[in-house]
């Protein structure tokens, strides 16, 4: 059983905030960021290796090399972690779940707080699924205005987005700029998007967290020619 973590979810409503608790723990970790997060960047509009169709057994050959490759680094990194590989219902739906995550009780500032990687299949007949990599880090809002430095490329995120986007030594400076000019201009919270290789990337920010999300598309292994929504 993992820990809870108390962070605040961003919406792309401008004219809303929504505040919430995150419970890393498996699947429910992952419906309350999901329920609480929505993008406008489309499926269709993916474009790189992580945008083609795989079929189930592709998908998860590529989730368990990557599954292997996050735990050894969370073993570097001496943090204590958990894997869960479980079947659940939720809203009358089947979701097989097969993730590893950790949640850090105290982090220091501009240290990570948690991290899940996982695969999750949905329906008894497994007909789709998606991958995502999902961290969250204790920001340092204040430090970063007064200072005007922050690199989230030297944060503990590097490692894992490294390891999923296979895009080593990626240059932040954009992303950088784009959290302190913001911040400085008054904007308590917002979102950063980018596709990467055909992930989805989102950068959740606001004065008190970084939240960090990383996903396929949702792949649909019965029609493998077509895209889910």
């Amino acid at each position: 059983m993992s820990k809870k973590i108390c962070s605040i979810i961003i919406t792309l409503l401008i004219s809303t905030s929504l505040a919430g608790c995150i419970n890393i723990k498996g699947n429910d970790k992952e419906k309350d960021i999901n329920s609480k997060t929505k993008t406008e960047q489309k499926s269709e509009n993916l474009e790189g290796s992580w945008a083609k169709n795989y079929s189930l057994d592709q998908t998860k050959s590529f989730f368990n090399s990557y599954l292997y490759k996050m735990e050894q680094i969370t073993k570097e990194l001496e943090l204590d972690y958990s894997k869960e590989d479980v079947v659940k219902e939720e809203k009358d739906q089947i979701i097989n779940t097969k993730s590893i995550y950790f949640d850090n009780k105290d982090p220091q500032a501009n240290k990570m707080e948690s991290m899940y990687f996982g695969m999750k299949i949905f329906d008894e007949d497994l007909s789709s699924g998606e991958i995502e990599l999902k961290l969250s880090l204790k920001f340092d809002s204040k430090g970063a205005i007064e200072n005007g430095d922050f690199d989230l490329g030297k944060t503990s995120f590097k490692r894992y987005i490294e390891t999923f986007t296979g895009k080593i030594d990626r240059d932040y400076s954009s992303i950088n700029k784009q959290i302190i000019d913001r911040l400085k201009n008054g904007e308590s919270e917002f979102i950063i998007e980018d596709n990467i290789d055909g992930l989805k990337e989102e950068i959740m920010v606001n004065k008190e967290y970084i939240i960090y999300k990383l996903a396929t598309k949702k792949y649909d292994f019965k029609n493998p020619d077509m895209i889910v929504e």
